[in-house]
């Protein structure tokens, strides 16, 4: 019996690598992977081989689009910010700038701010609703939703029961 013979691998060195030499390595990257459905990212794998991805074809989607930023940065080209943001940022910008917004405003002749309620007016409410009901053991809680799961139940039953007897009628 032969032994099994190990798969391919490569070894990368950790060594850090200039940004010329870094630069060169993702330019040729780039420019054979436009010839090259295997180095795509977003490749295919069909029965009949690896292919493009139907979205962005030979020049790729999405990360192939910023490779080709980063790789322009390695250059020493700027490029401008894209002007449409990340989903993620968008929610993040909205929720920031609705804060903002409640904490900026005009000032009331009383001094405090539009959308604020008066410190001790909160502390007065806060006082009176915090007692508003008995605290209820979790044993009686469970017992009393036991109780209504049963009611419903039943009540299920007999509604399917009646249906049952209204087809027989029909």
């Amino acid at each position: 019996m032969h032994p099994e013979a190990l798969p391919p691998y490569r070894h990368i060195s950790n060594k850090p690598i200039s940004l010329s030499a870094a630069s060169a390595l993702l330019d040729t990257y780039i420019t054979n992977s436009e010839t090259h459905p295997h180095l795509h990212p977003d490749a295919l794998i069909t029965p009949s081989g690896v292919t493009f991805s139907s979205h962005g074809g030979p020049l790729g989607g999405v990360i192939m689009h910023n490779l080709r930023r980063v790789a322009a940065g390695l250059r020493g080209e700027y490029l401008e910010p894209e002007a449409t943001p990340e989903p993620e940022e968008q929610g993040v910008a909205f929720e920031s700038k609705k804060k903002q917004g409640n904490k900026q405003g005009p000032n009331d002749a009383s001094g405090t701010e539009e959308g604020w309620q008066d410190l001790s007016e909160y502390e007065r409410e806060e006082g009176e609703d915090a007692e508003v009901g008995e605290k209820r053991k979790a044993k009686e809680d469970k017992e009393a939703r036991k109780k209504a799961k049963k009611a419903r139940d039943k009540e299920f039953k007999k509604q399917k029961e009646m249906r049952k007897k209204e087809k027989k009628e029909e």
